[in-house]
């Protein structure tokens, strides 16, 4: 049963990210304590090999909105994203990667779509894909048409697990079977109201 609900929590899965976490922790911080709502930082730690769990407990003596989630082995990045999900609080939840090519910095106009056109999902969709080789950009689009089949409608074209989603989306999910979920397929197949937001993605920050 939840406790504490909260304005917003962001889900990050983490797998051996020693390197980049101190950039990640300068960027994070300032911007979600900025957003002026209750959050919380909700870190899965996959199964790192490396200092990553260490870290994410040193950071989180003190910041308090920091939670760590420790699977105990690799598990995959779906899997730590269903982790997170179980535990999320927040009325939204943010989920975003740790190597800060999806900039955060987007998170607050996710909230902001969400809230003025009163939808459930916000998909983060590349702005961009001319950096991309001409058989890398072939075989997104193959992916994304035959997704779009599996799920039998359409789907954001260029949107991966850089998304926002609200309460009763969370509560859709977590309802259904965990083995072999797939959130880039079970979000958009639960058919609630969605829009996007575009960006540009940015280079791997390290690591």
């Amino acid at each position: 049963m939840r406790t504490e609900a909260l304005a917003l929590s962001v889900v990050v899965p983490m797998y051996d990210e020693e390197e980049v976490l101190p950039i990640f922790f300068e960027r994070m911080h300032p911007l979600l304590d900025g957003l002026g709502i209750s959050y919380e930082l909700l870190v899965v730690d996959d199964g790192s090999r490396d200092r990553t769990a260490d870290l994410l407990l040193q950071a989180a003596e003190a910041w308090p909105q920091l939670r760590v989630v420790r699977l105990l082995r690799n598990s995959g990045h779906q899997a730590a994203q269903s982790a997170g999900f179980r535990r999320a609080r927040g009325e939204f939840v943010v989920t975003i990667d740790a190597d800060l090519q999806d900039p955060p910095e987007v998170i607050a106009d996710f909230l902001k779509v969400a809230r003025d056109e009163d939808v459930d999902v916000v998909y983060g969709v590349r702005a961009d894909r001319s950096s991309d080789s001409w058989p890398k950009r072939t075989t997104a689009r193959l992916y994304y048409r035959l997704m779009c089949r599996l799920v039998g409608k359409d789907i954001p074209f260029d949107a991966a697990d850089f998304r926002l989603v609200s309460r009763r989306v969370v509560d859709a999910v977590n309802a259904l079977p965990e083995d072999g979920r797939v959130f880039r397929l079970v979000i958009p197949w639960l058919g609630f109201p969605s829009a996007e937001v575009r960006y540009v993605r940015a280079e791997r920050a390290a690591g």
